[in-house]
């Protein structure tokens, strides 16, 4: 008996076939991919929450004096010990006892730490200069107190904690990832054209157009950025906004 081999037409086709189900399956998998780690992220984001939520119960429902090592008094020596207290990090360690929970899955890899950056994360909070002394703030929070928070405000004080943004997915526009803070870029400033170390963290979406926020209710949820923002009296970064 003669075997039959393949004839080279018969070959192409079921390259073609192959290759046309490649197509079709490959952005399905990497959808299901992206899929899994927003998933991972809103993971992280709400245990970021409750981590707050946590945090001010033991503090008289007061949220905390500082969030990022940027806004360390002058004088404080940039070293990681030194900075330490300035984090948010280290304010929510007892209380999620997990550093993995800061990494985006999404998010690129993070600097080496080092000197203006020993506290990377790739999760900002909507935190206040008011404690700043007047020479190192933005011009734009001292003419607009009514956005983030810091010591001076109490949980209760916020007009509907169930919109207002505490923690988010944060980035630097140059895609440098946050050292704690996050602001409510672009609609308040924008210094994409700045160089890195001068730029501030802004909400990131990073996933499909969006990115996960955690409410200072304790739940989180994918938003786009232009649903936080419905106009400068109303928008979900101010203590009270008005309808």
């Amino acid at each position: 008996m003669q075997k039959r081999a393949f004839t080279l037409i018969e070959l192409l086709v079921v390259i073609a076939i192959i290759a046309i189900l490649a197509a079709i399956l490959f952005p399905v998998f990497a959808q299901a991919r992206e899929k899994a780690r927003q998933t991972s992220c809103l993971s992280n984001v709400k245990q970021l929450g409750l981590g707050w939520m946590l945090y001010v119960q033991d503090y008289d429902e007061t949220f905390a004096p500082h969030v990022t090592e940027r806004t360390a008094p002058a004088g404080t020596p940039d070293t990681l010990v030194d900075r330490a207290a300035f984090s948010y990090k280290t304010k929510l360690d007892p209380y999620i006892n997990n550093t993995q929970i800061h990494k985006c899955p999404s998010g690129p890899a993070w600097p080496a730490p080092a000197a203006g950056r020993w506290f990377t994360t790739d999760y900002g909070n909507n935190h206040n200069e008011t404690n700043l002394p007047n020479a190192s703030k933005r011009q734009w929070y001292i003419d607009n107190p009514d956005f983030g928070v810091n010591d001076s405000h109490s949980l209760a004080s916020l007009a509907s904690p169930a919109r207002f943004i505490l923690i988010a997915e944060a980035a630097r526009a140059s895609g440098v990832p946050s050292r704690g803070g996050l602001y409510p870029q672009p609609w308040s400033f924008d210094d994409a054209t700045l160089p890195d170390a001068s730029q501030q963290a802004r909400f990131k979406a990073r996933h499909s157009g969006g990115g996960i926020i955690a409410y200072a209710d304790g739940h989180a949820k994918w938003v786009r950025p232009e649903q936080t923002w419905k106009s400068y009296a109303n928008n979900d970064w101010r203590r009270n906004p008005i309808d």
